[in-house]
């Protein structure tokens, strides 16, 4: 029976018999009669036993732990040709992210098999694999390959579409610039032709137009040819207007193809009561003569004004037509009189549809008897009819209520009629007293424009 000699494992502390050959609590290699640890703590050399003695659990002493930095890892513990060189000694070295990796992968698993040994009769176990150590190596390779590769191609990305921006803007920039804009201002050609028309209640009149390769104030002009449109805007109409010359300006060339103008000075029409000029320049080749071509206002839902650029062109088909009539008529009491009536493609800022004209009734009225009268809802009780065509009211400016014994009312009342009429009846429905102004009668009327 082997007997306690007082020796202690020179690595954990813990006692161990005479004829121990391992320290059954860290595994290190005894030897026998060894004398007491030299000052550096290595373990010197003795005579080793065949059969090694384990001291059981209840006669083993606890045991202050030595530093961490000095425990030494069994060696069926270690991991292959795996060994951390002092912390002195080592030197910074240049290594690739993918031996970093495998590096910090390997230290992690080292520090995995220390950390338990925090208390004497800890009994070492081979450490297991498990799942645990496959993600951390995922995590590892994925941060060392994954993110540079990703970055690499967002970058890639990026570029390429930073590139393909800077094609399509460029290639949108050659469509309506084929060339770049000249230092001077090459010859211009000027033709006058002064006329107008009426769009949306907006008068234009086309001063002039000018043809050259480029124009030098224009930083979007092309340089194999410009034409610029030189026009006055007079805004009369009592409304603001609204449209874009982008919109509903084109040139038409003879070859019949539409050019939209690439520029104005002035791109939003004029407010009411105002008067301006305004250029606008469309891309159309040097080889175009300006008497060939063709202005068009109007958009394709539109009632389109067409300008032959000659400066005699036939503009009366466009023109607003007003005819004073005159006709007394009396309805609902009251005594109207149909002063004028006028056929326009455009009133207050509105361009008529395509194929229609509007067509502006002027009122005066006068209320004899002694009760106060409501004309106001005139699609209620007015209709306009040309040939197989009857249209209600659209718009009215009349005096709302005429008071008993007044006269001096009045206003406008527009409809919506086909552009070829020039024949027209005014209908006053018969109301049946159901609202004002009360009749029992239609009332028709007769005129022309």
């Amino acid at each position: 029976m082997s007997q306690m000699s007082g020796r202690h494992c020179p690595t954990c502390g813990i006692s161990i018999t005479a004829d121990q050959r391992f320290c059954t609590n860290c595994g290190t290699v005894l030897e026998a009669q060894s004398p007491p640890p030299s000052q550096y703590g290595a373990p010197p050399p003795s005579q080793s036993y065949p059969y090694p003695q384990q001291t059981p659990p209840y006669a083993q002493q606890p045991q202050q732990m030595q530093p961490y930095a000095q425990q030494q890892v069994p060696s069926y513990a270690q991991s292959p040709q795996q060994q951390v060189p002092p912390y002195g000694q080592q030197q910074p070295q240049q290594q690739s992210p993918i031996a970093e990796a495998f590096g910090a992968l390997g230290l992690l698993f080292l520090l995995r098999g220390f950390g338990g040994r925090r208390y004497a009769g800890y009994r070492p176990q081979r450490q297991r694999s498990s799942c645990c150590g496959c993600l951390v190596l995922l995590v590892v390779l994925f941060l060392c390959l994954g993110v540079p590769s990703l970055y690499y191609a967002s970058k890639t990305s990026l570029s390429s579409f930073s590139k393909g921006l800077n094609y399509n803007y460029g290639s949108s920039n050659n469509s309506s610039n084929s060339g770049s804009v000249p230092n001077t201002q090459p010859q211009i050609t000027t033709a006058p032709i002064n006329q107008t028309v009426t769009y949306a209640g907006v008068d234009i009149t086309i001063v002039s137009v000018q043809q050259s390769t480029a124009f030098i104030d224009d930083s979007s002009t092309a340089a194999n040819g410009m034409i610029r449109v030189n026009i006055k805007e007079v805004n009369n109409s009592g409304s603001d207007a609204s449209y874009f010359f982008s919109d509903m300006a084109h040139l038409i060339l003879p070859d019949k193809s539409s050019v939209a103008p690439g520029n104005e000075m002035q791109t939003s029409p004029p407010a009411n009561s105002i008067a301006r000029n305004n250029w606008l320049d469309f891309a159309v080749p040097i080889s175009n003569k300006i008497d060939q071509l063709t202005l068009l206002l109007g958009t394709a839902q539109e009632a389109q004004i067409s300008i032959p650029l000659t400066g005699k062109a036939d503009l009366s088909a466009f023109q607003t037509k007003t005819v004073n009539p005159n006709i007394p008529i009396s309805y609902g009491g009251l005594n109207w009189t149909l002063k004028t009536a006028k056929s326009s493609l455009s009133i207050g800022g509105k361009q008529a549809t395509t194929g229609m004209r509007y067509v502006v009734l002027l009122f005066n009225m006068d209320n004899p008897t002694s009760g106060n009268v409501s004309v106001t809802f005139t699609d209620e009780y007015m209709r306009l009819k040309s040939g197989d065509t009857t249209n209600p009211a659209l718009s009215n400016t009349l005096t709302p209520t005429l008071n008993a014994n007044t006269t001096g009312g009045g206003g406008t009342v527009t409809f919506l009629m086909p552009a070829n009429a020039t024949a027209f009846t005014l209908i006053f429905l018969a109301q049946h007293h159901l609202g004002d102004p009360p009749s029992d009668i239609q009332v028709n009327t007769d005129f022309t424009i």
